[in-house]
């Protein structure tokens, strides 16, 4: 199955407000398909164009401003003032011990160092790469979708962002990493950059699982109840007004 044939079956099944987004890191930033864009952004923001708009582009940690972001998906070594959770304080935390303890919480390939020079972001279909993970956005009824789908075959549960800062970043490094599904809570940074909505959450997929993800989709789904959007039980007598209720003499020949 090629990555369009995936995007759409995606698209059909969980019927997506935003397009699937391929995401693909590189150790060597000379094999970019395309040169970074000649302002400095975010992750979320590339994440964003390729969603919306079906843009695809690359970044580079020199053309970044997040270096939270950047040191989630391993583009810089995890700087000292996230490290020591300093830069949680204030914002997200009472003092620099809890701090520290947040940002640990926070999966960062950049805490074991530098590993890649380069990211690559497209809308899925139109990838010209194999992607590494691909980042999908979606309401919860449509997560749960998921959920099912990633446990039909091995009841293992999904694993899920749960300080909702860098969760884009750090479940696109984890899913790399672990080679394992996780759900993110998109953080304020990804609402103000990248224009996520209120009722949005993420999910980050090796690329590796994908065909699995698609065919658990499509089993869970026969058994009717795992389906989005989930139908509403009509199997049940309402209640109405008497002005609005059929009587006896309405059913009457007239």
């Amino acid at each position: 199955m090629n990555f369009s044939e995936i995007a759409v079956k995606l698209e059909q099944i969980l019927r997506l407000d935003t397009f699937p987004v391929a995401i693909k890191m590189y150790k060597n930033a000379e094999e970019l398909p395309r040169k970074p864009l000649n302002f400095k952004l975010n992750i979320c923001q590339l994440v964003s164009m390729a969603r919306y708009a079906k843009k695809s582009n690359s970044g580079i940690p020199e053309k970044m401003v997040c270096s939270m972001g950047a040191a989630c998906v391993g583009l810089i070594k995890t700087p000292e003032p996230i490290r020591t959770g300093r830069a949680a304080v204030g914002p997200y935390t009472r003092d620099e011990k809890a701090g520290k303890r947040f940002m640990e919480n926070t999966f960062k390939i950049g805490d074991s160092g530098k590993k890649y020079d380069a990211i690559m972001v497209a809308p899925l279909e139109s990838a010209d790469f194999e992607p590494d993970a691909v980042v999908l956005y979606a309401t919860p009824a449509q997560i749960m979708r998921l959920i099912h789908a990633n446990t039909y075959d091995t009841g293992e549960k999904t694993t899920a962002d749960t300080v909702a800062e860098a969760a884009l970043c750090s479940s696109i490094g984890f899913a790399i990493s672990k080679q394992k599904p996780i759900i993110g809570f998109p953080c304020a940074g990804d609402r103000i950059f990248g224009g996520t909505q209120n009722h949005e959450l993420l999910m980050a997929i090796p690329f590796s699982e994908m065909n699995r993800i698609l065919k658990n989709l499509e089993e869970t789904a026969k058994g009717g109840f795992s389906v989005y959007p989930v139908p509403p039980n009509m199997m049940w007598t309402p209640t109405m007004p008497s002005t609005y209720t059929i009587q006896e003499a309405d059913l009457q020949d007239q």
